[in-house]
């Protein structure tokens, strides 16, 4: 008989907080992205990418807000992030696969809710949905956009 996982509450705010250090790369990607970026479709990708980047901003606010909310400390650490790319297409593919994996995350960090079941797992995959659905349809206006590269 197999043992269903039960998440704790500290590792699912370990891992909201891993979330956060991607929320944190994923702005600061954007931002020197933009400012990086060189070639013919130069400027509505840099416009592109300071929206993204003030998406990343008021993602960064709410998973602090979320973490605090649930009585844990928001960490202040940023993943790693590419700051050698300048083409619009290098720009976009890596940013795309930043996306993609945050969804994947946030789908393992949904399912490590419902485990931690009760109000704090409820309001922690509600949070999550949303997520889900705003990286996902951050992954897919990418694609639309390399699809014209």
């Amino acid at each position: 008989q197999s043992t269903k996982y039960m998440a704790s509450l500290s590792t699912v705010l370990d891992n909201l907080n891993a979330d956060l250090s991607n929320e944190y790369k994923h702005w600061h990607f954007y931002i020197n992205a933009a400012i990086r970026i060189q070639g013919l479709y130069r400027e509505p990708v840099r416009n592109f990418l300071i929206q993204e980047a003030a998406g990343e901003a008021q993602h960064i606010q709410e998973f602090g807000a979320l973490i605090v909310g649930l009585g844990g400390k928001p960490t202040t650490s940023v993943n790693g992030f590419r700051n050698d790319l300048t083409t619009a297409k290098s720009i976009l593919e890596f940013a795309l696969e930043m996306e993609d994996e945050v969804v994947e995350n946030y789908v393992v960090r949904k399912k490590e809710a419902q485990s931690l079941g009760g109000v704090n797992g409820a309001v922690i995959e509600a949070f999550i949905d949303g997520q889900i659905l705003a990286s996902r349809h951050d992954a897919d206006h990418i694609r639309q956009m390399l699809s014209g590269l």
